[in-house]
């Protein structure tokens, strides 16, 4: 299922959607928390960096599930902006990185796979989540 998304549309409503779409066993799952906050983040983004002033701007997240995966699709038109090519923040120092930044990073280590397209004027952000095994941690938080 695919819902159409504008920038004033609250986060609760989006996640409410979210919650709808998956089955039971999800329902209080850490990593079905982890998509929460990827979504949240990808909103963030939409509406600070891509929709300026554009009244009628929207973009698209799409949800489904399969095997233990959660699967989301973010879709939006605009320039082409591959993620997934971001640099990292492990690579720079805190003395010099910029103030924020942190929203793509925070994406990609919730994320189990990232693939990136971008076709006829439309950006697509595909993200799978497992659910099943561990939960996605460092090691060195351990």
């Amino acid at each position: 299922m695919t819902l159409a998304i504008s920038p004033d549309d609250s986060v609760s409503s989006i996640l409410t959607y979210f919650r709808t779409i998956l089955p039971e066993e999800y329902s209080d799952s850490e990593r079905m928390y982890d998509c929460c906050t990827i979504i949240d983040e990808f909103h963030a983004n939409m509406r600070e960096h891509v929709a300026g002033q554009d009244d009628d701007f929207k973009w698209w997240l799409g949800v489904s599930h399969q095997g233990g995966v959660i699967r989301l699709s973010f879709q939006y038109a605009g320039p082409c902006f591959d993620p997934t090519q971001a640099q990292s923040i492990v690579d720079q120092s805190i003395e010099f990185r910029r103030i924020g930044g942190l929203g793509l990073a925070l994406i990609s280590q919730l994320s189990d796979k990232l693939d990136y397209t971008y076709n006829s004027g439309f950006n697509t952000l595909l993200v799978e989540v497992n659910t099943t095994g561990f939960p996605k941690e460092d090691e060195a938080c351990l």
